[in-house]
């Protein structure tokens, strides 16, 4: 009876053991699979993050506070050197009379530049597209490149004159700067840089040009 009892007892004993050894390794399984995903999804989100420049990254974390929501622009404070109201009427006052370009240095390859999208694509408040048409006849894409540094496109015949008057911009005067710089590097003396769309009181006494 004696020897029954222990039989029973012993082979209890093994089911429990074989149980637990089951379960702690299935729960390590599990464990293992989820840090295995949650590593994958961090090098995804790396990676994607990484095939921005960081230049652009700015851009994007700016445009929560330039945009509502509903694809209207909310005014910002200006970056360096961008115009001032006062500068810009000055500027126009003084080229009264005179072809005023406009460089839009925005991105149409909104791979590129995906902030560009948000204000620029065909159906924005803002379309690239619009250069060069009747909405802004004076207007030139000539989208800033960050890794050369230059206005692509850029040819010196498109001004007769290095004192030509030249506005500018993209979305809210970052490229518009550089792109300023890079002209006046070249030569031209007659260059301010207006912002873009999201500077709404600069926009509006050029948007149209």
């Amino acid at each position: 009876m004696l020897q029954q009892q222990s039989q029973r007892a012993v082979l209890l004993s093994r089911r429990r053991s074989a149980f637990f050894c089951a379960t702690t390794t299935t729960g390590d399984s599990r464990r293992r699979r989820n840090a295995s995903l949650f590593i994958s999804r961090e090098k995804t989100k790396r990676n994607s993050s990484s095939s921005l420049s960081s230049s652009a990254r700015k851009e994007m974390k700016a445009s929560a506070s330039s945009n509502d929501g509903d694809g209207d622009v909310v005014p910002e404070a200006r970056k360096p050197g961008v115009a001032s109201d006062e500068e810009m009427r000055a500027f126009l006052e003084k080229n009264r009379g005179k072809r005023v370009t406009v460089v839009d240095s925005r991105n149409p390859d909104f791979t590129v530049e995906p902030f560009d999208e948000t204000y620029g694509k065909a159906d924005g408040p803002f379309p690239i597209a619009d250069c060069g048409t009747e909405k802004r006849p004076n207007a030139v894409n000539l989208p800033f490149d960050r890794e050369k540094k230059a206005l692509s496109g850029f040819e010196d015949s498109m001004f007769s004159e290095k004192d030509a008057p030249i506005i500018t911009h993209c979305g809210g005067g970052g490229r518009g700067q550089k792109s300023k710089e890079w002209l006046e590097a070249k030569g031209f003396t007659n260059v301010i840089n207006g912002g873009g769309p999201q500077i709404k009181a600069l926009w509006d006494m050029f948007g149209s040009l």
